[in-house]
């Protein structure tokens, strides 16, 4: 596994959820995007933080946000066969489901990665490299999560978003080379998927095999570019007034992570600890294979509550 090809940060607040995406290894168009829940997705987290028995969590939101970057990256970037990919998020618990791709806590968030796990198997990319980011260091996802009237200073009318959007985004963080950055929003559809996902709702996994267009690009269009990630690193511990952003796979001591040297060593020490055992594995047996051939990721009825 080398270096990521593309990068994709995401935050999700109360508000909403909006993040960005940029080339690495391969060239896209750096983009950024926003979500807002509806009204019932902010009362049952409020329910939640109140001490009273909501349907959802922050984290859940926060794994909902995850797969909706990964599906805004699948219309934005070019993710082929063996592309590799490393997102970023600042809640814990998400790091901790993705990268086990299970959850044992919570209905909605396990739903949401069964959803990721076969958008992954189909378009055939690389395992993901997903890593922590410290939320204090994550303001270039900040604005456009919180985009909807909570901070005046960044809020983005809906009916003329595109443009407020594309006008603060590229005051506030301004790309090398006079590039800018592409607005993109979310189909209709695609939203809908992810909040029925939120209410539990019984969705058959053709639904997210077989899924509409994921949105598009609006307004003016910057120019493909690679080896971003770097650039963003300084430019997030400017905005913030602080010293680079800390970066961690496993919110381990160790893998606390600044400067792009710092941010690639992490890297490294995530790929080295996904990679398969040298020991011979049992799914290559033809016996195994036989034994697990023809199973599927199934839907929520078929699973036992």
């Amino acid at each position: 596994m080398g270096p990521p090809d593309y990068i994709g940060v995401k935050d999700a607040s109360i508000h909403g959820v909006g993040g960005f995406i940029v080339g690495q290894g391969k060239s896209c168009l750096p983009t950024v995007f926003r979500m807002e829940w509806p009204q019932w997705v902010k009362d049952e987290v409020l329910k939640t933080n109140a001490g009273k028995k909501g349907t959802l969590t922050n984290s859940d939101l926060e794994m909902a946000g995850l797969l909706l970057l990964w599906l805004v990256m699948e219309e934005v970037c070019d993710l082929s066969a063996g592309t590799h990919v490393a997102l970023f998020s600042d809640n814990a618990p998400t790091v901790s489901w993705v990268n086990k791709l299970a959850s044992k806590n919570s209905q909605v968030a396990d739903q949401l990665i069964r959803a990721l796990a076969l958008r992954l198997k189909l378009k055939g990319a690389s395992p993901l490299s997903t890593m922590h980011i410290a939320g204090d260091k994550n303001e270039m996802t900040d604005i456009p999560s919180r985009s909807f009237g909570s901070e005046k200073k960044w809020f983005c009318r809906e009916d003329k978003f595109e443009s407020e959007l594309f006008e603060l985004y590229n005051s506030q963080f301004p790309l090398p080379d006079q590039n800018l950055w592409t607005v993109f929003r979310p189909s209709q559809k695609i939203m809908s998927l992810i909040f029925s996902a939120l209410r539990t709702e019984v969705l058959e996994m053709d639904e997210w095999r077989r899924l509409p267009k994921p949105g598009r690009h609006t307004g003016k269009n910057g120019v493909a570019t690679a080896n971003l990630f770097g650039w963003t690193i300084t430019c997030r511990g400017s905005a913030s007034k602080k010293s680079a952003t800390q970066l961690s796979p496993s919110q381990q001591p160790s893998d606390m992570a600044g400067t792009q040297e710092e941010v690639e060593s992490a890297l490294e020490r995530y790929r080295r600890r996904s990679r398969p055992l040298t020991r011979r594995s049992p799914w290559t047996s033809t016996s195994s294979h036989s034994r697990y051939k023809g199973r599927r990721i199934s839907s929520r009825s078929s699973r036992k509550h």
